[in-house]
């Protein structure tokens, strides 16, 4: 934590730094899930007497110190910083696996002349 971010004018700034250093320590040692609603997202930062609405936690995941957390917000889901990297194996998994069914029905089938 530095300096300036207690001296900002903005009080929200100094408590946001401590919430979003907590869930860092809550999402490593696994106690949050790493998928969470926007409406729990917001109601857990309400735990700590932080209360923001939809269009401002939009302006605020692209600065510090949500920047450095949340990674994007999908649809009504927030996309934290590492859950991002786990998601992305599934589907590639999944694209491999209609690759090959495509190719072992096309090997399968007779081919045409036309």
């Amino acid at each position: 934590m530095r300096l300036y971010e207690f001296a900002a004018p903005n009080p929200l700034i100094p408590k946001l730094v401590a919430v979003s250093d907590q869930l860092t320590t809550e999402l490593s040692d696994e106690e949050i899930q790493s998928g969470m609603s926007i409406d729990d997202f917001l109601s857990y930062l309400q735990k700590f007497d932080i209360v923001l609405d939809q269009t401002d936690l939009y302006d605020m995941i692209k600065l510090p110190p949500l920047i450095n957390i949340i990674s994007n917000i999908q649809g009504d889901n927030v996309i934290f910083k590492g859950a991002e990297d786990q998601e992305v194996p599934d589907e590639e998994d999944n694209s491999a696996d209609v690759v090959a069914g495509m190719a072992s029905r096309a090997a399968g089938s007779p081919q045409r002349d036309g």
